[in-house]
């Protein structure tokens, strides 16, 4: 790391012997398909024509590329572009899974902490982050760390990072731009210079929670009280921290109030996601502010939520998940709301009209989709 906050995922690769005419450097931490989109840009054409010739068996940018590129099309791209199959290994997000998950091949559907793009052919309802300075200040692209739930913040600038168009509010979809178009730092909808984006102030806890995952990944310890944990002991916590803020948001209770206001977390200022939807599709400032919380609550430590829980006779099926387990270091938590919990008759809803609240959530991820 060559600043503090701020981790290097891959190294710059320069091309050698490529076939293509013009090949643009893989720039430093550059995710995958952001390189592709300049070269095609470089070459005079679109994303999907440069894609059809390198691999016109698929519809490459109707999936997730940064996810789903195998190793016989990196090979492929590599004598194409003549940038070393090691450094465009490097700048999928396979490795990092590999370290999380121990397997390099990702599952379909949502996986946990990296953003969803929510295709549909060639359109997204989401999934690009950018910081507007680092656009100002440098070549545009989109970064590895674009693509991972925890980041929220721009680390060189302390930034709110954007996921859509400030003008006309469209999600990030560089694939969709041509030429005469020369750099992916326009909206393709309106043609926005992305870079004016006005920047907003970030939650200096939602930088810290970013910083601490990010050290892990480069070998700094992560601790919750006494407890020494392993990266994916960390997310797994996290995002079990996660999950009950959000249940706690959509029914509180005095008791549930006061037992996160002693961890530092305030259910009132908490707003509930507009569109209800798991994580990895929210925006960054919806993420931001569970974060920031989730912070607040590690540096509390296992020992003052457990008193807490007892004290606030919190109820089991806040803190149980319906599906896994409860992290390791809230153990002896877990087994104490086993004991006290009952079991109780499950009423059908079906013949209830749905709430207010379900239906506005519907309606936000119909919006949400048109956006496209």
């Amino acid at each position: 790391m060559d600043a503090p906050n701020q981790c290097r995922w891959s190294a710059c690769a320069n091309p050698v012997d490529a076939v293509w005419p013009l090949v643009p450097t893989l720039l430093q931490d550059e995710v995958i398909s952001s390189w592709l989109m300049r070269c095609a840009l470089a070459q005079g054409c679109g994303p999907t024509t440069l894609a059809s010739e390198a691999w016109p068996e698929r519809r490459f940018w109707c999936n997730d590329p940064d996810r789903e590129l195998t190793p016989k099309s990196i090979i492929i791209l590599s004598r194409l572009s003549g940038i070393p199959t090691d450094a465009l290994l490097a700048s999928t997000l396979q490795p990092l899974y590999r370290l999380m998950a121990g397997t390099s091949l990702f599952p379909r559907g949502t996986v946990p902490w990296f953003l969803c793009l929510g295709c549909r052919s060639r359109r997204r309802c989401g999934g690009l982050q950018y910081c507007p300075l680092c656009f100002r200040e440098q070549t545009p692209h989109y970064r590895i760390q674009s693509r991972l739930a925890w980041h929220t913040v721009c680390p060189a600038h302390g930034v709110s990072l954007m996921d859509h168009c400030e003008s006309c509010l469209a999600p990030l979809c560089p694939q969709l731009l041509h030429p005469p178009e020369e750099t992916i730092g326009r909206c393709h909808r309106c043609g926005y210079d992305l870079s004016l984006a006005s920047p907003k102030v970030a939650s200096d806890n939602a930088l810290k929670f970013q910083s601490a995952t990010d050290g892990i990944f480069f070998g700094a310890p992560a601790r919750y009280g006494e407890y020494r944990l392993a990266l994916a002991q960390w997310l797994s916590l996290s995002r079990w921290m996660i999950g009950i803020l959000r249940s706690a948001m959509k029914a509180q209770s005095p008791c549930t109030k006061n037992f996160f206001r002693e961890l530092g977390v305030s259910l009132e200022s908490l707003r509930p996601p507009s569109t209800g939807l798991p994580f990895e599709f929210l925006a960054p400032s919806e993420r931001a502010d569970l974060l920031t919380n989730v912070w607040n609550m590690l540096q509390a430590g296992p020992d003052r939520m457990m008193l807490l829980a007892e004290q606030e006779r919190i109820r089991a099926s806040l803190l149980l998940p319906r599906f896994g387990e409860v992290p390791i270091p809230l153990g002896a938590l877990a087994r104490s709301l086993q004991n006290k919990k009952r079991h109780s008759s499950i009423q059908s809803r079906l013949d209830k009209p749905r709430s207010p609240k379900s239906v506005l959530m519907r309606w936000h991820r119909l919006l949400r989709k048109f956006q496209r």
